[in-house]
């Protein structure tokens, strides 16, 4: 979202993650991601993204959390969330859980 994309630089720096920081945004109602491949601003975030619920949003965590698990990713997960309060920020963490267990934890 920050103009790189975000499983391709996953993908070049695997091997050297030792934490992970977890949000997601969405893009607002009304816009495109056409729209959005041209609206980059100088901090390098479109005016037409907005945070929400971590995996409501255009991240694919099934990939990434696949990318992690290729790798026995096993470190923290930070929570970047709670634009909505605390019910949305506990949404978010049991959302990645559920990933987790089913990426990290099968099998084992």
């Amino acid at each position: 979202m920050a103009g790189d994309d975000p499983i391709e630089l996953l993908e070049e720096v695997k091997d050297r993650i030792i934490s992970m920081h977890a949000s997601d945004r969405y893009l607002l109602p009304g816009h495109s991601l056409e729209e959005l491949a041209q609206s980059k601003d100088d901090l390098g975030y479109s005016p037409i993204l907005q945070h929400g619920q971590i995996g409501k949003g255009l991240n694919d965590y099934d990939r990434i959390f696949s990318i992690l698990a290729q790798i026995n990713y096993q470190g923290w997960i930070s929570v970047e969330d709670g634009e909505e309060g605390m019910n949305q920020m506990a949404r978010s963490v049991e959302y990645l859980k559920q990933m987790r267990s089913k990426y990290m934890l099968a099998g084992k």
